[in-house]
């Protein structure tokens, strides 16, 4: 018995979006497979077929740029470069 893919497994191996995956296979655009009425799951060898006929604009790019991680840092670090400017513009006040 061939092994079965997450939704995640299979967006992975496609190249594509989660939600975009499950729309397809939620239109009977991709062959999938309902485990007990619930969990979608997809065959690899249905996947390879339906890799072929993807448009290339649904694809995810390739690793992120240098911008997109100047970007993800200032995100997720922006309380403690805030609370570095406060602490240096108030310790300013005190010692000036």
């Amino acid at each position: 018995m061939k092994k079965f893919l997450t939704v995640k497994e299979a967006a992975d191996y496609l190249g594509i979006e989660e939600i975009e995956l499950q729309e397809r296979a939620d239109n009977g655009k991709v062959p999938s497979y309902r485990i007990g009425g619930v969990y979608t799951r997809f065959r690899a060898d249905d996947l390879d077929s339906f890799r072929r006929k993807i448009p290339r604009r649904l694809v995810k790019k390739g690793t992120p740029g240098t911008f997109d991680n100047i970007k993800d840092f200032f995100y997720f670090n922006d309380f403690y470069l805030f609370s570095f400017i406060a602490i240096l513009v108030i310790l300013y006040f005190i010692f000036r």
